[in-house]
């Protein structure tokens, strides 16, 4: 098979990614091109075919030979990138689709590079992205945010971000589902000007169809509200996620359907505004639904579950959010084994939680408990941050007469 068929292969097979046959049928063709790659390199391969290869393989980003294939014509597209033409050959779908599928491999060192190169090229030229669809600008931004530190390709997403903002990439063209990868994609840059203006936009844009919210996907909703949570103090956002507050809390049935992760976001993104009527009681829905899932709390993440606890602790004198604090502080019980898998942030957070509940039994127990873990870790607390240490302090002060207590609060002491 030449070039041009082997990708229309994988890009075929990539459309049913759960079935064993097209995955075999990928890792075969992943193969071939990795040993054509060693033995004559992409010479055969144009644009359009190195992107239908990474956009497919890009669906099974555990398998060891899409990630080494993609990882090989990362650094193809590198070297393409200093020729004198640059990226041109390639058209605005193309570095888009290139852009997503290098994410799924962030870690890769080539994927890293040809991400970057693509990033100079769209900001080299600037004037460029006004022929970037909707969907190509969403795309390179959900990219892009998977190297958030890389200065590079935050000047590629800041330039993204400064069209948002300016009007060229008109907010009313794109999908509920591209606002909220927008947002989302932001975000993981909030300092910068560009993203906090875009986000003022596409809050002003979300707010405008405050009535289409029923037509938001829950996985929409909660990023958009986690990505708006990071700029409290602008209006727009402001506007934007009590517009979202009221979508969710007024419709019971909808919230029943949110897996846990986004019900974590939602919590934590409405936890930024709580002097919000509007926040209050959509967190109390929240909690109530948490509370009355206990018997599927098991399946929480050790993140979703500190994420939880923070955002209710904003409301401590709620009913509702104290009984959802308790069934998770069961929870927490229940995993007293497993509390090594615990970052040092999640305890943190579970226990300046913990601490707004003071006389629940459940709670207590559930504080001394991450206080024993913190004592096992007497030796490794240097790893702590700062701030996480003084959290810890504040929280465990709360059980004075708890030993396990005084005890992690001295082993801090002494770090």
């Amino acid at each position: 098979l030449d070039a041009r068929n082997l990708s229309l292969l994988v890009n075929g097979f990539s459309k049913w990614p759960d079935q064993p046959g097209c995955g075999d049928g990928t890792f075969a063709v992943a193969g071939e091109v990795l040993r054509r790659a060693h033995t004559q390199g992409f010479s055969k391969f144009n644009p359009q075919s190195l992107t239908n290869l990474v956009n497919g393989f890009s669906k099974w980003p555990n398998q060891a030979e899409c990630r080494e294939a993609t990882s090989a014509i990362g650094t193809e597209v590198t070297y393409l990138a200093g020729r004198a033409n640059r990226l041109s050959d390639f058209v605005p779908q193309d570095l888009a689709n290139l852009v997503n599928g290098f994410s799924k491999w962030p870690e890769q060192e080539s994927t890293r590079e040809a991400t970057i190169a693509i990033g100079s090229e769209i900001s080299r030229e600037a004037n460029r992205l006004g022929r970037f669809p909707e969907q190509e600008l969403a795309t390179l931004v959900n990219g892009f945010s998977k190297w958030p530190q890389e200065p590079g390709i935050r000047q590629a997403a800041v330039a993204i971000a400064g069209d948002i903002a300016s009007g060229v990439g008109k907010p009313g063209g794109f999908t509920h589902q591209h606002l909220a990868i927008l947002v989302n994609g932001f975000s993981k840059w909030p300092e910068e000007l560009n993203m906090r203006q875009a986000a003022v936009t596409v809050g002003g844009e979300v707010v405008a169809r405050a009535r289409e919210l029923g037509g938001f996907t829950d996985q929409h909703l909660a990023n958009l509200v986690n990505g708006f949570s990071k700029w409290p103090e602008q209006e727009k956002t402001r506007e934007a996620a009590v517009a979202i507050a009221s979508e969710v809390s007024c419709d019971a049935n909808r919230l029943r359907g949110f897996p846990g992760q986004e019900l974590a976001y939602l919590i934590n993104g409405f936890s930024k505004w709580p002097q919000e009527p509007g926040m209050r009681q959509v967190a109390v829905a929240i909690a109530g639904e948490i509370a009355s899932r206990a018997d599927k709390i098991k399946g929480f993440t050790h993140q979703q579950l500190a994420i939880l606890v923070n955002g209710f602790s904003k409301w401590p004198e709620q009913e509702k959010t104290r009984e959802a604090t308790a069934a998770v502080a069961r929870e927490i019980l229940r995993r007293t084994s497993h509390l090594r898998g615990f970052t040092d942030q999640h305890v943190a957070n579970l226990v300046n939680g913990f601490s707004k509940w003071p006389e629940e039994p459940e709670v207590r127990q559930a504080a001394v408990g991450l206080a024993e873990e913190i004592v096992s870790r007497a030796g490794q607390l240097a790893g702590f941050a700062d701030q996480h240490l003084v959290t810890l302090v504040n929280g465990f002060s709360k059980w004075p007469q708890e030993e396990r207590n005084r005890q992690a609060t001295v082993a801090i002491g002494e770090e």
